[in-house]
């Protein structure tokens, strides 16, 4: 079973390349944002750092990049991409229907999103790797996706987030 971070673009992300995602990473401070989602210790950081690896896939579906760390046999973290508008559509009615456990102003702003909504990244990985440098990476590659596609993220809890000045912030979610 996957446990998945899903960007709701309000524009296109088919231009981004594994290049442009690539030279976003090398920018990222990870060790604050290893502390943000639990992960201590500066050795895990450089471990997952040293054996990180971005692929672009041929492009024949919707996985278009994965993102390997670790030893070779761990299961790599795989960037699904959907900009096919019945693709799209069929996103948005799962998320509304997610959206039924979500109330107050949080779910006015999503609603409003998703009808805007023209492209979906959702980065699927094992649970077992929300305890590791997985998260981490996932979670950052979302929020590079949410600053360029103009998207909210919905994370593997259903906590849904914008990203404003760089900085995720928590809009709707369960209790």
């Amino acid at each position: 079973m996957a446990a998945w971070f899903t960007v709701y673009c309000t524009r296109s992300v088919d231009h981004v390349t594994a290049t442009d995602i690539r030279s976003e990473i090398d920018r990222w401070d990870f060790p604050t944002a290893a502390e943000a989602y639990g992960i201590d210790g500066e050795e895990t950081v450089h471990q997952g750092l040293a054996s990180l690896k971005l692929e672009p896939l041929d492009g024949s579906g919707q996985v278009r990049f994965q993102l390997r760390y670790g030893p070779p046999n761990r299961r790599p973290i795989l960037l699904h991409v959907l900009s096919d508008p019945e693709s799209v559509k069929e996103v948005r009615e799962e998320a509304e229907e997610l959206l039924e456990r979500v109330g107050g102003e949080g779910e006015v702003r999503i609603r409003s999103h998703l009808d805007r909504m023209v492209a979906v990244v959702a980065l699927e990985l094992g649970w077992s790797q929300l305890e590791d440098m997985g998260v981490v990476f996932a979670g950052r590659v979302s929020e590079y996706h949410a600053l360029i596609g103009e998207g909210l993220i919905r994370d593997p809890y259903d906590v849904w987030w914008a990203v404003e000045n760089h900085c995720p912030i928590r809009i709707a979610g369960p209790e």
